[in-house]
């Protein structure tokens, strides 16, 4: 079994009408850090994902999904 997450933070911060750097220097993240969560190449910690949710007036839980994917056995 696996677990497969997904990321909202791009939408939230277009919805938000905020540049990636605004993001960063709001969260206290690093621009390098919101772009490699947003292009998926980096999974964010839980306190990573709530200092960005804060910055975004956001729920932390509005910021990603996930599903069970059962492998083929």
């Amino acid at each position: 079994m696996n677990i497969k997450v997904s990321y909202f933070v791009h939408e939230k911060r277009m919805q938000k009408n905020m540049s990636a750097r605004q993001l960063a220097m709001l969260s206290g993240v690093s621009h390098t850090e919101i772009n490699n969560i947003e292009a998926g190449k980096k999974h964010p910690s839980v306190m990573t994902l709530c200092m960005i949710a804060e910055a975004l007036k956001a729920e932390p839980s509005s910021l990603f999904s996930y599903e069970i994917v059962k492998s083929g056995n």
